[in-house]
């Protein structure tokens, strides 16, 4: 009974070993990729995540010698594509680029993330940063952040701010002002910055927490009134903006950065190959010249450097959180 019961058990786990390593040889294969590869990016199709994807998605199929293909899985802050990406095989075929929501602070504002970044991604590449800015619609009274922050203070329950979805860097931007500036605003998610400003132009939600990618144009044209970058520095495609923290709020910084991450087991020669590739890609001018007009600034790591660089930031979002008072679910 016992000899017969455990024959067909050892064979499905010696075929299942066997499987296992032929996967793994398959997909450290020096001639990957052999078929195109999927870049996944949680957010909607039209914003600076999905925007920096297609310009990054082009330049890798140019140096892998096969399609990189860009699919938008928005929803919740980035956290229903993460979540989703997860579940996909190791094996190379699939990217996710995303940025500091899903891979750092999402885990401190939402109780059920539906994956476990420190867990479920390795990290690949670190490809830029891009700063957001606060715009208002010109019916808002206000020119500056300090006058900005004196209306809302004056009608404290008048006002809204639109984002690109809860959890998202633009939404926590506002969130951080609220906290820092002591004001009230209601917080109006949408899909994106593609979904967001529109609304913002045609006077339905008065103000907005946006990427400088997405909002700069419709500052340029007088469509919106733009009052501060997020970021600590002031950003060089719009030198005479000021920041908000030298606009009265001392210290204030919410800057975006994105990167490439796989599924945990990837294999380390996938990993180089693709971590070599974002690296030549980040220092081709042409590249550098498509991200600089897009208000960001480009920049690369080895997976371990990316890996340390996520780490870092960890007690920088949960302080910023907690002191900020966000809990989402």
């Amino acid at each position: 009974m016992m000899k017969s019961t455990n024959k067909p058990i050892g064979r499905l786990v010696l075929t299942a070993s066997i499987l296992a390593i032929m996967t793994k040889a398959w997909a450290a294969d020096p001639d990957y990729p052999r078929e195109p590869v999927r870049m996944v990016v949680p957010f909607a199709a039209g914003g600076p995540t999905d925007t920096l994807a297609r310009v990054l998605a082009d330049a890798m199929s140019e140096r892998l010698g096969q399609r990189v293909f860009v699919e938008n899985k928005p929803g919740v802050g980035g956290n229903v594509g993460t979540a989703q990406f997860t579940r996909m095989p190791p094996d190379g075929y699939s990217l996710l680029l995303t940025t500091n929501g899903p891979l750092v602070a999402n885990q401190m504002m939402f109780k059920n993330l539906g994956y476990d970044p420190q867990k479920d991604l390795q990290p690949v590449s670190f490809v830029a940063y891009l700063p957001n800015m606060v715009a208002v619609h010109p019916s808002v009274p206000a020119a500056s952040i300090k006058e900005l922050i004196a209306e809302l203070k004056a009608h404290p329950k008048k006002y809204s701010f639109a984002s690109g979805g809860e959890g998202t860097s633009t939404h926590f931007a506002g969130e951080l002002l609220k906290s820092m500036a002591d004001v009230q605003m209601t917080h109006i998610p949408y899909r994106g910055d593609g979904a967001s400003l529109p609304n913002v132009v045609g006077g339905q939600v008065p103000i907005v927490f946006g990427s400088i990618f997405a909002t700069k144009r419709f500052v340029d044209s007088g469509m919106l009134r733009g009052l501060a970058v997020t970021s600590l520095d002031r950003v060089p495609s719009m030198p005479d903006v000021p920041t908000v923290a030298e606009s009265g709020l001392e210290g204030y910084d919410l800057t975006a950065w994105y990167g490439v991450v796989v599924p945990t087991g990837t294999p380390e020669p996938i990993l180089e190959k693709l971590s070599k590739t974002i690296a030549e890609v980040v220092t081709a001018p042409d590249f550098r010249q498509k991200i600089e007009a897009m208000s960001g600034i480009p920049r690369s790591t080895t997976p371990d450097e990316f890996a340390q660089f996520i780490e870092s930031e960890r007690p920088k979002w949960k302080k910023l959180i907690e002191d900020s008072g966000i809990q989402i679910n």
